[in-house]
Parts: structure tokens; C-alpha cells; sequence
């Protein structure tokens, strides 16, 4: 018998449970009842783990009765290092005692190697229990214990198993599914605000899709309308157009501009007088500084259609820009020094970033389809409406 399972039965420690044989969350934060599931997979032996659990619990807090969130402590589905799968086992058994911010931090703190090294000898294992605020005895008793190996393989494999269900048919890490929607994202969690701000669509289109009848489904897309950006920004069409589509962006390099605008732009070239696309920037950062000019700058010289075009180009081809976009910079770079400086900060705060068709989320896969979600925008608004739904959005014109 090892020394730590003495050391257990001479405390009088309960015998370990048995492994579960099904795979299960590492844990489960928020409401079980919650309307909307997120599935978190992340790697703690990897860089930005100890964030990725803080904002989410952020998440979670601030919408308590919408939102619950299952937290998979998984290892990379293509390599395996039996060093960082020791620190794996390790925030398994601490989150079993209801300690996993307490490990991921002391694992961001001091380095998922010396971690590695340290499990190696029972002293200095017991030396991390002050860290994680228990007793050193639960915590080498939880170490005892062997089946954590067990539950980060099965984690793992249901991450195998999301994969032949996304897009590329894998899922790097961190990587999340919210019901049969499976995405990945980087650490700072750019994506997974936007992707619960579009569930509820989401939602309203697989019941839809069900068989639920043509006069609710319309009830359901109009009740889903968010207020849209306050003024600012750059916008290409006029207030009268029967269909707005803003794109809130953090800095010129934005995916959602790259993304959404040549499609919109190609809508528009060939359906005019429908659509009007409003570009904001969002944050205080530098990048969302310098759009935020630019922007203001572009409105002023009437240059917003050249701006936009530009801003539709994918970074990597705008790193080395024609003389006519160096021109057009430099151009919209003096004016915004001139007359640009008190463009408000956080004029489009009242969204997150993302792209926005009539006041609702919209990821820009979906925008292939725009002629048909302004065709499904355009039947949910029916003539009484205005006096059985609270309407959100800027009355039309």
C-alpha cells in the first residue's frame, strides 16, 4: 500500500468513490434549469486557463437566471505529454473540493511545469495546500483517488466527438457548444459574448424549422429585436431604408469588417435602396481608437464608401496598401486630427461587438443569406405590430 493510502486509513478518510463511467463535467456553474447550456473544453495546463474560468463565472453573474455554463477540463486532442497531464489530474481533484479557481491560479502563478515537477514528491505536494485553502491531507487523498486520469480522457473524447459536428471537423482549445453549435475561441473569449447574444435566434429558428406556425415564428424573430447603436460612426445609406445592418468593431483588423462588409456591400451594389450599414467602433483600446477616427473622419469628406471598401480587405492584404488607400489614409488621418478629436468613446457600448441585422445578432455565414433574412425581417413586420409588441428599435421612416 502507498504511503498516502496510509496515511488516509490511519486518518479515517472515507474510501474513494468509484470512477464515473459516463464522461461529466468537471463543473457546472449557474442554474441547472437555465434556458441556455454553454459546454466550456479548456486545457488548464495552457496559458490563459485561470482567465477563461474567471470570465466565466463573470458571465454566468450577470445573467443568473438565463445562463448555465459545464466546464470540460480536457488535454489537446493531438499530442499528449504525461508532464502537463499530471497538472491536468491535479485541477481535476481540486475542482472535485471545490477549488478549481484556486489551482488554475496557482497554476498561471508558478508555471504548469514546476507544478508537473512538484506532484513528483508528496512534500512538496503537500506544500501547494495552503494555496488551494484545504487541508493537505483532502488534498492528497483527492490525488489518491485515480480516476481523474479516467474523466479528462472522457472530457477528451467528447471534444473528438463535437469535432465531426463542426465545421472544419476539429475544435481547437478552448473550444464550446452551445447545443448542437460548436465554435472555438482564443483565450481572452472574443467570440463567446456574440455567439449567447445570437442563441436566442438561433432558437427561434430551429422551432421554426420544427414546424411551429408562420404567425408565432414572426412573433418570435420581432420579440428578439435589440436596441440598435446609438449615432456615430460611419453609415452608408440614409435613415429612411427599410433595413439597417451595423457592424461594431474593436479595430480596423476586426474580423466582423473583413467578414460581414463585402457581402453587405455586394447587397447593396445590387439592391439598392433597401439596406444601410452603420460601422462603429467599440472600446478605448488604440486599435478602436484610431477606426473611431478614421470613421468620423471618412463621414466628414464623404468618403465613406471608399473607407468601407477598404475596411472590407482582410488585414494581410491592407498591411502593404495601394497608393490610392495610402492616400485615402493620410487623407482621413489629418482631417480626425482636425476636427475628429471629441468623437465620443463608447457610443456603440449599447451592443457588443458583433454584426447586427435590424437590431439582431447575425454571424456573417449567415449574411450569404441576406436576401432572405430581409425577406423573413420584412414579413415579422406586420401592421399591428406596433400595438402588440414593444417595439425597440428606431421607429421606421
Amino acid at each position: 500500500m502507498s504511503l498516502i493510502a496510509l496515511l488516509i486509513a490511519a486518518l479515517g478518510a472515507p474510501a474513494p468513490a468509484a470512477c464515473p463511467d459516463a464522461a461529466l463535467a468537471t463543473v457546472e456553474l449557474g442554474r441547472s434549469a437555465a434556458p441556455v447550456r454553454l459546454h466550456a473544453f479548456f486545457d488548464p495546463a495552457a496559458t490563459g486557463a485561470s482567465g477563461i474560468y474567471a470570465e466565466l463565472r463573470r458571465m454566468v453573474a450577470e445573467r443568473p437566471d438565463e445562463l448555465a455554463v459545464s466546464l470540460w477540463i480536457v488535454r489537446p486532442v493531438a499530442s499528449f505529454d504525461p508532464r502537463l497531464d499530471r497538472v491536468r489530474r491535479f485541477v481535476s481533484a481540486a475542482a472535485r473540493l471545490d477549488r478549481l479557481g484556486d489551482a488554475l491560479t496557482l497554476v498561471a502563478r508558478v508555471g504548469p511545469d514546476h507544478v508537473a515537477a512538484s506532484l513528483l514528491d508528496e512534500a512538496r505536494t503537500r506544500a501547494f495546500a495552503p494555496s488551494l485553502r484545504v487541508d493537505a491531507v483532502r488534498l492528497l487523498g483527492a490525488l489518491a483517488t485515480g480516476c481523474d486520469e479516467a474523466r479528462v480522457d472522457a472530457a477528451t473524447s467528447r471534444v473528438l466527438a463535437l469535432g465531426r459536428n463542426a465545421t472544419l471537423g476539429l475544435v481547437r482549445l478552448p473550444a464550446f457548444a452551445i447545443g448542437t453549435y460548436v465554435f472555438d475561441d482564443t483565450p481572452g473569449l472574443e467570440r463567446v459574448r456574440p455567439e449567447l447574444g445570437r442563441e436566442p435566434v438561433r432558437r427561434a429558428l430551429r422551432w421554426r424549422s420544427a414546424g411551429a406556425p408562420t404567425m408565432s415564428a414572426s412573433v418570435a424573430l420581432r420579440s428578439e429585436r435589440r436596441r440598435i447603436p446609438a449615432a456615430g460612426g460611419l453609415v452608408l445609406g440614409g435613415i429612411g431604408l427599410p433595413h439597417r445592418l451595423a457592424v461594431i468593431a474593436q479595430s480596423e483588423s476586426d474580423p466582423n469588417l473583413f467578414l460581414s462588409l463585402p457581402r453587405a456591400l455586394r447587397f447593396r451594389s445590387e439592391h439598392p435602396g433597401r439596406l444601410a450599414i452603420h460601422i462603429q467602433a467599440r472600446g478605448s483600446g488604440f486599435g478602436a481608437n484610431v477606426l473611431r477616427a478614421r470613421l468620423c473622419a471618412a463621414a466628414r469628406l464623404g468618403r465613406e464608401l471608399d473607407y468601407a471598401r477598404l475596411l472590407s480587405a482582410p488585414p494581410d492584404l491592407r498591411r502593404d496598401p495601394a497608393p490610392s488607400d495610402s492616400d485615402l489614409l493620410g487623407m482621413l488621418d489629418r482631417e480626425a486630427e482636425a476636427h475628429c478629436e471629441d468623437e465620443p468613446v463608447g457610443a456603440a457600448d449599447s451592443l457588443p461587438e458583433g454584426t447586427w441585422l435590424d437590431g439582431v445578432a447575425r454571424s456573417p455565414t449567415e449574411l450569404d443569406e441576406l436576401p432572405n433574412l430581409l425577406r423573413q425581417a420584412t414579413a415579422a413586420h406586420r401592421a399591428l405590430d406596433v400595438f402588440i409588441v414593444p417595439v425597440e428599435t428606431e421607429p421606421r421612416s
